[in-house]
């Protein structure tokens, strides 16, 4: 397998895991959204004003563990001699074993947790390849890309155009596989759901030590 076509597959990977992950918050605790932070961070701001102390704690640890995920990718990678992919691949399936022991009877918030610090750490890590920015765990600017890149084509029909659709419809595309996936996985295990994604990020992990050619 080429370099380029393992950094595909990976990515690839990575947005289906993000997807499922996406997914599994929003069906299995309350409709919390775990992958990003903007609705989180809202929240700590209307708890706060609403004197709901216990979630604006709960929120604002939330943010603690998304931020210091974010630090502690850019520590490892700087400092120290740890492959941060698999690094990142490792923390998915540690938090995919750990999401399952939270009960589902269990606060909502609190649920999701662990998702904060995943997420964070994969965003982080896996984040497009070297010619596209390309969230793994999210999609509006993915979205918003691939509709310029798309439209672009349309219009002038370059190959630049046409290859970055492509890789953004294709994100898109692994990512609603992912989502579409969880929603099956939540219907007959939830909350053991999570550990549905441990193929896939197997599979991501033995990328990571697939040699070059």
């Amino acid at each position: 397998m080429n370099e380029e076509k393992k950094e595909f597959y990976l990515h690839g990977l990575m947005c289906l895991i993000g997807g499922f992950f996406g997914g599994y918050a929003l069906l299995s605790r309350g409709g919390n959204f775990g992958n990003a932070q903007t609705c989180n961070m809202i929240e700590i701001v209307l708890t706060l004003l609403g004197r709901n102390y216990p979630q604006f704690l709960l929120r604002l640890l939330g943010l603690f563990l998304y931020a210091a995920a974010i630090f502690l990718c850019l520590v490892l990678e700087k400092k120290t001699s740890v492959n941060v992919r698999r690094y990142a691949i490792s923390v998915d399936i540690a938090g995919a074993c750990l999401l399952c022991l939270i009960p589902r009877d269990a606060d909502v918030l609190a649920g999701i947790l662990p998702l904060f610090f995943m997420m964070a750490t994969q965003w982080t890590v896996f984040h497009g390849n070297e010619k596209y920015n390309c969230s793994t765990i999210f999609s509006t600017n993915n979205l918003k890309q691939f509709t310029l890149s798309a439209g672009g084509y349309l219009l002038d029909k370059t190959d630049a155009q046409l290859d970055k659709a492509k890789f953004f419809g294709l994100s898109l595309l692994f990512y609603h596989i992912g989502a579409a996936g969880s929603f099956f996985a939540c219907r007959a295990f939830s909350p053991a759901a999570s550990l549905c994604v441990l193929p896939a990020a197997a599979a991501a992990m033995a990328l990571t030590f697939a040699r070059r050619g």
